[in-house]
């Protein structure tokens, strides 16, 4: 039985095969960041439906919260089905950063939601909801471009 990799100790298999490898890596940083035009977008509405939930009142408050966990789970089936890919980590030390910036941006922007509606301040929470959704899409787009570099550069 005849092998394919007869030559495996030969200097320009190795090159070979490590330009294949720095191919992939590049397409799969392709392929993450081709879906941010829209994955941020969402990312960021889902953000805000949540940080808005405490002005939607006891009765309706199931109502964005559904939506935008909805949009959240909708994003991450829909880029998995698009791109082939499932991000289930950051790949790098930029990625956890952003990713835990993401984390304190809502969850502050929930707690003060929550501050403003107990003060009577409901119609802030709208511009807190879109301050943080923006910066919820801004997040997202930095941390898809830093992951594709951290899977380009890796190794």
């Amino acid at each position: 039985m005849e092998s394919h990799l007869e030559d495996q100790q030969d200097p320009a298999f190795a090159r070979d095969a490590l330009e294949m490898i720095n191919a992939d890596r590049g397409q799969i940083g392709e392929r993450i960041t081709a879906e941010t035009w829209w994955g941020a977008p969402a990312q960021g509405l889902a953000a805000a439906l949540i940080i808005v939930v405490p002005a939607a009142g006891l009765v309706w408050a199931w109502v964005p919260s559904v939506l935008g966990m909805g949009i959240f789970v909708g994003v991450e089936m829909l880029f998995r089905k698009r791109s082939g890919l499932g991000i289930t980590r950051p790949a790098g030390p930029r990625g956890l950063w952003l990713l835990i910036a993401f984390f304190l941006i809502v969850f502050f922007s929930f707690a003060i939601s929550m501050l403003l509606v107990v003060f009577g301040l409901t119609g802030w929470v709208v511009a807190v909801a879109v301050a943080a959704g923006v910066a919820t899409a801004l997040i997202v787009v930095a941390y898809d471009r830093a992951y594709a570099a951290e899977v380009r550069h890796a190794g």
